[in-house]
C-alpha cells in the first residue's frame, strides 16, 4: 500500500475548467477595476479554500465595492486554525462543521448577527439544524456549499450483491480498495463496519477493538488517493473496485461512462463562512460578501463548476431541472434524512482514534 501526500478536496476538475474560471475573473478584474471603492475602507481578507474566490460567486459584492476581496488559501483546515491561532488577521474563514467546536471552543469566530444577512431566512433550513451551525443558542457558520459524500465500488470489478460497508473487509477483495487521505472519512468508515453505537462519540470498548477494523481495512488497501483524477484512472483500469468518491466526482464518473455503485449511507456535508476573532478590516464588508455569496446567482455558479448545492434554496430553481434529477441537490431534506451527517469528534476521542489508525498502518509497512 502506497500512502500519498493529502491535497485539497477541491481539485479542479480539468485544463478547459481552470481556463473558464482564469477566464471568468480576468474579465470581471477588467469591469472593475476603474471603479473607485464606495467606503475607502481597507480591503475585506480571506482564508478560503483555492477555487471559490472567483467573482461569480459574489457579483453584488464587486458592483458596489469594486475589486475583489484578499485571499489566503489553505489545503487543510488545521492550517487555517493554526493561521487564526497565530492571530493572522482576516474577517471571514471558510470551515465545516467537523471544526467548528474546536475554532468555538478555541475563541477563533464569533456569534453571527443574522439580521445584518437579508438573505438569511433563503437558506435551506435543513442546513441551519446542522450540528455546529448553530450551538448554545448562537449561529456560527453561514452554510454556503453542501453535497455528499459515498463510499461505492464497480459492478464489473466487485461481484457482489446488497453491498455494506462490510465488503471492505472482505479478504476477497484484497488489493481491490482505495482510501481517501482524509482519515475521518475511514474512520467513519470502521465506525459503521464496527457497529458503533454512535459514530462521532464511540465508548472506550469500542475504540479497544477499533484496531482489529482499522488493520482489516488497511490490509485490502491498495492505495491512498489524495486527487479524484488518481482515484478515477485506477477505476477506469479495474485496478481498484471500491473506495470512498465525491458525490460530484460519483455522479461524473457515470456521465464519463465508469459504472459506479453507491452504498448507503452516504455522507451529507455543508461547509460555510465565519465571522472571525482576529479581524482588523469592516465587519460591514464582510456580511455584504456573506450575503452576496447567498445571491442565488452564485449557487448556479457553483452547481456549474463543482455540482455542489447552494444554501440559498432558490438557486435550485435557476438550474434546468434536468440537470439537477438524480443529484440530490433539489431535495436537502430527503438527502440528509439518507445519510450519515459529518459531525465533530470529542478531539480526546479523536486522538485516541487517530493515533490508533497511524499505528495499524505502520504495522502493515
Amino acid at each position: 500500500m502506497s500512502v500519498m501526500r493529502h491535497s485539497n478536496k477541491r481539485t479542479q476538475h480539468g485544463t478547459a475548467l481552470a481556463i473558464r474560471l482564469a477566464a471568468a475573473s480576468l474579465i470581471a478584474g477588467l469591469l472593475v477595476s476603474c471603479q473607485p471603492e464606495t467606503d475607502g475602507g481597507a480591503n475585506l481578507q480571506l482564508l478560503e479554500w483555492n477555487g471559490y474566490q472567483h467573482p461569480n460567486y459574489y457579483p453584488e459584492y464587486m458592483a458596489k465595492y469594486g475589486r475583489e476581496p484578499e485571499y489566503t488559501f489553505f489545503a487543510e483546515t488545521e492550517d487555517a486554525l493554526q493561521r487564526l491561532r497565530r492571530g493572522y488577521p482576516v474577517e471571514l474563514v471558510h470551515l465545516c462543521p467537523g471544526q467548528m467546536a474546536e475554532a468555538r471552543d478555541g475563541g477563533l469566530i464569533k456569534p453571527l448577527d443574522i439580521n445584518r444577512i437579508p438573505r438569511w431566512d433563503n437558506i435551506s433550513p435543513e442546513l441551519l439544524e446542522l450540528e455546529d451551525v448553530r450551538a448554545d443558542g448562537e449561529y456560527w457558520m453561514v452554510p454556503w456549499e453542501w453535497g455528499y459524500s459515498v463510499f461505492a465500488y464497480n459492478p464489473e470489478t466487485i461481484d457482489v450483491e446488497n453491498a455494506t460497508y462490510d465488503i471492505f473487509i472482505d479478504p476477497r477483495f484484497k488489493g481491490k480498495i482505495s482510501l481517501n487521505s482524509q482519515i475521518g472519512t475511514n474512520l467513519t468508515l470502521a465506525g459503521v463496519i464496527a457497529g458503533w453505537a454512535n459514530l462521532h462519540d464511540p465508548t472506550d470498548a469500542e475504540m479497544d477493538a477499533a484496531p482489529e477494523v482499522f488493520r482489516k481495512i488497511l490490509e485490502n488497501t491498495r492505495f491512498v488517493w489524495t486527487d479524484a483524477t488518481q482515484l478515477e484512472q485506477a477505476w477506469a483500469a479495474g485496478d481498484v473496485g471500491m473506495s470512498y468518491v465525491f458525490g460530484s466526482g460519483s455522479r461524473r464518473m457515470k456521465q464519463d461512462g465508469l459504472p459506479i455503485v453507491i452504498i448507503d449511507p452516504v455522507m451529507p456535508w455543508t461547509c460555510g463562512l465565519s465571522i472571525t476573532t482576529t479581524g482588523t478590516g469592516s465587519e460591514d464588508r464582510a456580511y455584504d460578501y456573506i450575503n452576496a455569496m447567498l445571491d442565488p446567482r452564485s449557487g448556479v455558479e457553483l452547481f456549474d463548476v463543482y455540482g455542489y448545492g447552494h444554501a440559498n434554496a432558490r438557486s435550485v430553481d435557476l438550474i434546468d431541472p434536468d440537470r439537477v434529477a438524480g443529484t440530490g441537490i433539489d431535495d436537502p431534506a430527503a438527502t440528509f434524512a439518507r445519510g450519515i451527517p459529518v459531525r465533530t469528534f470529542d478531539p480526546k476521542k479523536r486522538a485516541r482514534l487517530l493515533q490508533l489508525w497511524f499505528e495499524a498502518q505502520a504495522g502493515l509497512e
